[in-house]
């Protein structure tokens, strides 16, 4: 197993290491790295962006607070049968914790896709077109290609300067790594496969590369694939230093969403990434 992992890892390093050459060729020769796909300024304002913040803010409040007391039902209902039986009291008490952490995952997953829809709701009855919106590639499978090609392209080096990094900061909690570790059952691997490859891709791909970008897009052009990247990554500030090589995904994904006009690329490559992640996650958990 080890020497396929190895075997595996060795072929994307020099799958990426070719592809890096063939594109820094491309772009001395002058050639377009990926061809523009032409389309209308997004219809909404910096307000709007920031009210859209803000329903992000209020859903993920309303969703976890919703779990929280699902969790003080629950936690009553677990007194209950600890007091009345000694056995199971020690059970009980081992799968509090991964029952709180697997509800605040689900609550964060229901609040990211909770928002999506709400605020595409909004968007659309405001006038936004579903291109607008990003929801609609005129190649889809061209899109497809193009995040698969990225992902190969960026995994290696990123995953080389988180793991770089890692070497200057104290070990740090995050809440789909402790989860994993209090139950490494099928159910608990799913529902971080849901939450990690699924919610979070549409929610912040959505946010960041089109709600975030596209206005930006309209004062300062390329230069606003740079900022979304930069939001993007501080963001993700309570995860140690691993913002940093988030804010290179973000470049990566920012360039693929403001030359394709589309979120398909972005949403496809942000879930290989995190899905990379978890697959890496669950083996080191499991091995």
């Amino acid at each position: 197993m080890t020497a396929l992992v190895g075997f595996i890892a060795t072929m994307l390093c020099l799958t990426s290491m070719f592809c890096i050459v063939k594109l820094i060729a491309r772009y001395r020769s002058g050639e377009t790295l990926i061809p523009q796909v032409p389309g209308s300024p997004v219809p909404w304002d910096g307000m709007v962006v920031v009210s859209l913040f803000v329903l992000f803010l209020v859903c993920q409040g309303v969703c976890v607070a919703a779990a929280q007391q699902m969790l003080l039902v629950g936690d009553q209902a677990s007194q209950v049968v600890a007091n009345s039986s000694s056995t199971t009291a020690g059970t009980v008490i081992g799968s509090e914790g991964s029952d709180k952490l697997g509800y605040l995952l689900i609550a964060n997953a229901v609040a990211m896709l909770v928002f999506t829809c709400v605020a595409a709701l909004i968007l659309r009855v405001r006038g936004a077109s579903w291109e607008d919106l990003g929801f609609r590639d005129p190649k889809p499978r061209e899109g497809l290609r193009l995040a698969c090609v990225t992902w190969v392209i960026i995994v290696p080096p990123l995953l080389a300067l988180a793991a770089f990094l890692d070497q200057f900061v104290e070990p740090y909690s995050h809440p789909i790594i402790d989860f994993l570790q209090a139950d490494k059952s099928a159910w608990s691997i799913g529902l971080v496969i849901g939450a990690a490859v699924v919610a979070a891709p549409i929610a912040e791909e959505f946010f960041f590369r089109r709600i975030l970008q596209g206005w930006l897009e309209i004062k300062y052009g390329d230069w606003a694939v740079v900022v979304s990247a930069l939001c993007f990554g501080l963001a993700h500030l309570g995860d140690g230093l691993g913002w940093i090589p988030l804010i290179g995904f973000g470049l990566a994904a920012g360039y693929l969403a403001r030359r394709r006009g589309a979120l398909l690329p972005s949403i496809v490559l942000h879930a290989l990434f995190n899905g990379l992640s978890v697959m890496l996650l669950v083996v080191s958990e499991l091995a």
